[in-house]
């Protein structure tokens, strides 16, 4: 057994077991890539920093990172609601979840969780795409309908909540006004880390917009999440 001493910059040395690290030259820094895998770090050849990736992208490359959004005008009547429903299923997987939101006149953001909406609201069977456009992985997210379908989800306009008579907003996770003729506005802060939910199991959310003023409002809603399952070693 043995392995190669990292020499220039972009070169990998592969070593075969914990033991054989032993062997190599102290200078070296080896990461575990499979179970009995190890290899040198790779540095950018003109700054000789580590290049890395965030977790985020690093769940698109792993084929479980999903998007779906919805893109509506209302009428122009204040109050008018358009609304994205996803349910997660029960289990051990995760949904780490951005909404983001726009409008071209005034309107609040709305993220809702558990809220009461009656089976079959909506317009269901809406496509979630995997961001990996090479990979066939479907999203187990849920959408509203008799029979909810896996890798679907549920669009709604004022029409179908008001028809709702047992519609009720849940917890109100967050709600906003937006400022108007913006791009897409992520709920929440300027970076991931403030703007990321962890959903619950087995509950549903609504993402929702709500007019605010008298005018036809061209709304949109994006979702992007990925699921995982924690690890525990």
């Amino acid at each position: 057994m043995g392995s190669q001493h990292l020499g220039d910059v972009g070169t990998v040395d592969t070593v075969t077991s914990v033991t054989a690290i032993d062997e190599v030259t102290q200078s070296n820094i080896y990461a575990k890539t499979g179970d009995a895998t190890f290899q040198s770090p790779r540095l950018n050849a003109l700054t000789h920093f580590l290049i890395t990736i965030t977790d985020a992208h690093h769940q698109i490359h792993e084929g479980v990172s999903f998007t779906a959004y919805y893109a509506r005008t209302t009428d122009g009547t204040d109050g008018h609601r358009s609304g994205l429903y996803i349910k997660t299923p029960a289990g051990t997987k995760l949904f780490h979840l951005i909404a983001s939101f726009a409008a071209s006149t005034g309107a609040d953001l709305s993220v809702l969780e558990a809220p009461t909406i009656a089976s079959n609201i909506g317009t269901h069977a809406n496509v979630i795409f995997n961001r990996f456009r090479d990979d066939t992985t479907a999203s187990i997210a849920l959408d509203n309908a008799t029979s909810p379908t896996a890798n679907k989800f549920t669009t709604l306009d004022e029409t179908e909540i008001n028809n709702d008579v047992s519609w009720a907003t849940g917890t109100v996770l967050r709600t906003e006004p937006l400022t108007v003729g913006t791009g897409p506005k992520p709920a929440g802060g300027s970076s991931r880390g403030v703007q990321e939910y962890v959903l619950k199991a087995n509950t549903a959310y609504v993402f929702l917009l709500t007019n605010t003023a008298a005018s036809a409002n061209d709304h949109l809603i994006e979702i992007d999440w990925y699921e995982i399952i924690n690890k525990t070693a």
